[in-house]
């Protein structure tokens, strides 16, 4: 019984199973939260009227370089939702910061993860390779994003 923390998955992981979901139901458990996420080797299509899934996705930077990593399936083309993250052995990196500007050396520790420097990242497409249900799963960012403020819809991009 296979269960690890959505942030720790790696490339082997989603080579393994491209479909992985989250383990809401056994919460409880020790060891387990919101965060855990168990693979679905038997399903061929993640459809998030069925649960809370992370699918498969290829990454191209603008230097032409493929990274795996993941996305999720939604109802809704809200980035925040969608959550796209590129996966690497040494770590991971979401492109959507949430509610609050990066960190001091968030970019830095991020733009490291992946051995690129912003011109060679940015913009980075990304598509689900995973059946998929709800929205699209591809796309172009020009940077990392987040919300202006708690109370604000408008979406601040920074590199």
């Amino acid at each position: 019984m296979i269960r690890k923390q959505v942030y720790e998955l790696r490339p082997d992981d989603l080579a393994t199973a491209s479909i992985w979901e989250f383990a809401l139901d056994e919460e409880g458990l020790p060891g387990q939260d919101e965060a855990t996420v168990k693979p679905r080797a038997d399903l061929e299509r993640a459809d998030p009227g069925d649960g809370l899934f992370v699918v498969r996705a290829e990454f191209v930077s603008a230097d032409g370089t493929r990274f795996d990593g993941y996305v999720s399936p939604q109802h809704e083309a809200e980035l925040g939702w969608i959550q796209p993250t590129v996966v690497t052995m040494t770590g991971q990196v979401g492109f959507w910061l949430g509610a609050f500007p990066p960190r001091p050396g968030h970019l830095d520790e991020a733009y490291a993860i992946v051995g690129k420097t912003a011109g060679e990242l940015f913009p980075i497409r990304y598509r689900a390779v995973v059946e998929h249900g709800g929205v699209p799963l591809e796309g172009e960012l020009d940077g990392f994003m987040h919300l202006e403020s708690v109370r604000s819809e408008n979406v601040i991009t920074v590199i």
